[in-house]
């Protein structure tokens, strides 16, 4: 069984997975025209049947701007197009762009969409085949029959991209905070009140503000915690997320969390208190269709024990 990346065209998820070699149509021969403006999808057309049995990611027409590089995040418009008759199933090109990260997840998932986005430069239109596998009972997606043809094409403009987070250095969150740049935390009652800056930015990076050093255990990438937290977003300061309101921390591994909380609590000692100003890129981005907070996430966390986790 393999995982299903979505590569969001309108609401709808296309679920898609890979496998397979040879072909008898090239995904070179399709053509796009741009439309001259954004309310408009762009005139696609192939020959059809468009039958191919490979997963493929070509470049149909060149951009000229920024290079995009592994770690980036990019906005893209993109639509679905039928192999049998090239009738679009689907498309945002007349809405709002998607997000999606050019990491280690699609280059697992999509590896050659990967290796194309890599060598890629904003304003890109690119082409992707991908011949899907049978949706199965428990949800997941078995891999493609032998023979299995690619029943659906996506062309996808590459609109933007934003280059990876990094993190900020200790001596850097030391001065953010002392011109007021970077989140305040107050514990009334047990219950903590996060406060954003007003008419400030959000920084570019992950900012890690230890309020107070534990003496217990280090964190590493991998370790099992149990902590209480509390999540509000940047741009409102309102909580999404939180369990102060419980009588118990919760449990999970740091490996199996937003990338923002892996690096961020890795090296912290139990016993910690630490607010997290993560970067979307670190989060969830800046779009989603799953419901989740979207955006720079800023998380008041208590760290109370770390036990060593499982390395896998």
């Amino acid at each position: 069984m393999r995982k299903v990346l979505a590569l969001c065209a309108t609401a709808s998820v296309l679920a898609l997975a890979a496998c397979g070699s040879g072909s008898s149509s090239d995904l070179s021969s399709i053509s796009v025209k741009p439309a001259s403006d954004d309310k408009t999808a762009p005139e696609v057309s192939f020959d059809t049947p468009f039958v191919t049995d490979k997963d493929e990611a070509v470049t149909l027409e060149q951009g000229d701007g920024a290079e995009i590089n592994p770690g980036d995040t990019i906005s893209i418009k993109s639509g679905l197009y039928k192999a049998i008759d090239g009738l679009n199933a689907g498309e945002n090109f007349t809405g709002q762009a998607t997000s999606m990260t050019v990491d280690d997840s699609m280059k697992q998932q999509m590896p050659e969409l990967y290796d194309r986005l890599v060598d890629s430069k904003v304003g890109d239109w690119i082409a992707y085949s991908s011949v899907e596998g049978t949706q199965q009972a428990d949800g997941s997606i078995a891999e493609p029959e032998e023979g299995a043809k690619a029943e659906r094409i996506i062309v996808l403009h590459v609109e933007d991209s934003t280059a990876a987070s990094g993190t900020m250095s200790k001596d850097e969150v030391a001065k953010q905070k002392k011109e007021g740049k970077l989140p305040t935390v107050k514990v009334t009652d047990g219950k903590p009140t996060i406060t954003i800056p007003k008419d400030t930015e959000a920084p570019k990076d992950l900012a890690v503000d230890v309020l107070e050093e534990g003496k217990g255990e280090a964190a590493t990438a991998t370790s099992k915690v149990k902590a209480k937290y509390s999540g509000v977003t940047w741009a409102d300061g309102k909580e999404f997320d939180g369990n102060f309101d419980k009588d118990e921390a919760t449990e999970f591994s740091l490996n199996q969390v937003i990338k923002g909380w892996t690096e961020g609590m890795t090296g912290l000692k139990a016993g910690s208190k630490v607010l997290l100003t993560i970067p979307a890129d670190k989060a969830y981005g800046n779009s989603s269709q799953s419901g989740s907070p979207t955006g720079t996430l800023v998380f008041y966390v208590e760290l109370e024990s770390v036990t060593a986790g499982d390395s896998k």
